[in-house]
């Protein structure tokens, strides 16, 4: 059995870094000097001016491709909640000044309170080839930093914006930016079963991806973003089931009686650990692409939701053999399982489930079970503490990180109905990735595109 086909589960011109946009674009990042430390809960935002898109000459552009480029990096800038967009009336009179003399002022700028500049230069060509060329300036410091340019047709052009938001990010932070990134959840909409969705960072580009008509369970994307595996009941059983990122080439994994579920890759995209009950009882096994089986736990009660932490070393899991009466978080060796000792690091809830560990490896997302609610918190475990992530009315639970490991995203029920939100760590607020009447839920965070 093969999961994929090849394995389990890749120019400096006038001061301007070139990116093609086929796509298989490289990614050169500048050395830059203006970076933050991500470690810090709260940071000043960078107040940054996107002026007005300026066509090139021969250009024209009658359906509005500038203007709409330009608001969606803006937004995208504004989701990182690490920039602050300038009012454009505050600078545009400043940009016109400059529009067409390959010039930055830095005094004035700084003088309008801007700290950094995304100067746009496009191309609308007949043959549908567009041409985005991208300038960010450190206003402060009086330097220029980076450039990108962008070659795509129309469809593409949302993704160029993304790609270089997700550029500016790593300008800033040493980290790049996950705009071009989309969330797979699973949603249910009327009386028909469940289905898998995908949806962009920023909210749009919400297309179904499956037609399951069928109860669905913890889909989870693949460390390389070209498959996503799940559980399925299409076929009166909770089966094991993969399919590409567009939901296509549908595999049956697994169908063993019983629960086939809880699946997670391992950061290698080599095996998969999941749980069945083929045993009589809840397990946590291995899956390699051979389809061998290696069983990780052996106790008597219920283990479940296994998640890896990024060396693919260890496995934090939920179980409820702690003698409480309800699920715990444990870690355990991902070679010799539970036989090699298992370490519990919630205490603080009562009933605790989902982990879900952080891409940088220091945190570990959970479900847990607060003043009669559901609620995520965050354990670090360098520090060996707990804090919340979610508080408030609602359930919160089922959280995904994103591949910065700097958001969260989640299932929040309220009110009755079921949305996925996304949550900056350290931030005081939310926004809503999906809205009713889809009723959303197991959120899971595509890798970075490659």
């Amino acid at each position: 059995m093969s999961f994929r086909k090849k394995s389990f589960f890749n120019l400096l011109q006038s001061g301007l870094f070139i990116a093609t946009l086929i796509f298989g674009t490289k990614l050169v990042f500048a050395q830059s000097d203006v970076l933050i430390d991500l470690s810090m809960e709260t940071q000043p935002e960078v107040r940054i001016a996107v002026p007005e898109f300026e066509q090139l000459k021969g250009s024209s552009d009658s359906s509005g491709l500038g203007r709409e480029g330009r608001e969606i990096l803006e937004n995208d800038l504004k989701l990182f909640e690490l920039f602050q967009p300038v009012r454009h009336s505050a600078y545009s009179s400043q940009a016109s000044r400059e529009r067409g003399t390959g010039k930055v002022d830095y005094s004035e700028w700084n003088g309008l309170g801007v700290q950094w500049l995304i100067k746009t230069q496009y191309q609308v060509a007949s043959s549908g080839s567009n041409v985005f060329i991208f300038r960010l300036y450190d206003v402060v410091n009086e330097r220029f930093i980076v450039g990108k340019r962008y070659r795509g047709k129309r469809q593409w052009v949302r993704r160029m914006m993304h790609r270089f938001a997700d550029e500016v990010m790593a300008q800033l932070t040493g980290k790049r930016g996950v705009a071009e990134t989309q969330i797979a959840f699973l949603a249910q909409q009327g009386k028909s079963g469940k289905e898998m969705y995908v949806v962009d960072f920023d909210g749009y580009n919400l297309k179904k991806v499956t037609r399951e008509q069928s109860v669905m369970l913890a889909p989870d994307w693949s460390p390389d973003g070209k498959a996503i595996v799940f559980t399925s009941y299409r076929d009166h059983n909770p089966d094991l089931v993969m399919v590409d990122r567009s939901g296509k080439k549908r595999k049956v994994l697994l169908q063993l009686p019983g629960l086939n579920s809880a699946p997670a890759w391992s950061p290698d995209g080599e095996k998969i650990a999941l749980v069945l009950s083929k045993d009589q009882n809840s397990e946590i096994y291995l899956l390699d692409k051979f389809a061998n089986l290696k069983r990780l736990t052996k106790h008597f009660n219920i283990d479940t939701s296994p998640a890896w932490s990024p060396d693919g070393r260890k496995i934090a899991f939920a179980s409820d053999r702690s003698g409480t009466g309800a699920p715990q978080i444990f870690i355990m060796d991902a070679r010799s399982g539970d036989s090699g000792g298992v370490k519990r690091i919630s205490f603080s809830a009562s009933y605790n489930d989902n982990p879900a560990w952080s891409p940088t490896g220091d945190k570990i997302a959970y479900t847990a079970l607060v003043n009669r609610k559901f609620q995520v918190k965050i354990y670090d475990l360098e520090k060996n503490q707990t804090y919340d992530l979610t508080t408030g009315g609602g359930n919160k639970e089922a959280p995904a990180w994103s591949p910065d490991g700097q958001f969260v995203a989640y299932r929040v029920e309220k009110g009755g109905n079921s949305t996925i939100h996304i949550k900056r760590v350290g931030s005081k607020k939310s926004r809503s990735l999906t809205f009713p009447p889809l009723t959303a839920l197991s959120p899971t965070w595509s890798p970075y595109s490659r």
